[in-house]
């Protein structure tokens, strides 16, 4: 496809011959699969390069490796694996967790990477809030990353106890943001996190308007966070 070729070149992706390869492999599976049960609204292949793999990919730019090590990322709420399998195919040196809690889009998960012939990526079933809680996870990523799962201050209890002190949270958000960043600052603080910067920008080939909020987390999160499902539904932070 052209239009894919135009969004590598516009994001400067390496080995872009193979990245098409896979990211038009991953294209097809989902949209074999969606035929059966419901992963996507999105049926147009266009349309999915914009909105499902441009999308993604404007996370590339953050994920860098200064010092050498090994970055470790986690997808919260991936659901059918976007954004964190078009961005592992385009940065394959990273390792990734792909999170959610529902079982079918679990599985689809696993059998895309295995379809693939992806490696150092693992699907992890369970409840981000649950995640949270667990030594082998808790404060052990370097970036966090969620598009369209819930609001910030609701996002932020989710990702920052997951998060490395110096490690930085990837929002992905619609292009007019303020209100929610506004009423999640508390929240950020009280998480042991700060608001680094907002990029907004416009999608390439496309008038889709985004905003990816950086939070950086500068302190470890107190222990009682994140909070039981209920706790986090009836009374988020504020």
């Amino acid at each position: 496809m052209e239009l894919l070729d135009r969004v590598l070149e516009f994001y400067s992706i390496k080995n872009s011959s193979v990245v098409k390869e896979l990211l038009l492999r991953f294209m097809k599976l989902v949209l074999e699969k969606n035929k059966h049960f419901n992963l996507t609204a999105i049926e147009n292949e266009d349309e999915f390069v914009i909105k499902h793999i441009a999308d993604s990919l404007s996370l590339i730019r953050f994920l860098q490796n200064s010092d050498g090590k090994l970055v470790r990322a986690v997808d919260i709420g991936s659901g059918f694996g976007v954004p964190g399998i078009p961005v592992k195919i385009a940065k394959p040196s990273i390792s990734l967790v792909l999170n959610d809690s529902n079982k079918k889009k679990c599985n689809f998960m696993n059998e895309a990477k295995d379809h693939l012939g992806l490696s150092g990526i693992e699907v992890v079933c369970q409840r981000a809030e649950e995640l949270g809680k667990e030594v082998e996870f808790r404060e052990s990523f370097d970036f966090a990353f969620a598009r369209a799962v819930d609001k910030l201050n609701v996002l932020c209890e989710y990702a920052l106890p997951l998060l490395k002190i110096g490690g930085a949270f990837l929002a992905q958000k619609g292009f007019e943001c303020e209100d929610e960043l506004e009423s999640a600052k508390n929240a950020i603080a009280m998480l042991g996190g700060e608001i680094e910067k907002i990029e907004k920008f416009t999608l390439p080939e496309s008038d889709e308007k985004r905003s990816i909020i950086v939070i950086r987390k500068l302190r470890q999160t107190p222990i009682e966070f994140p909070r039981k499902t209920k706790q986090i539904i009836k009374k988020p932070l504020s």
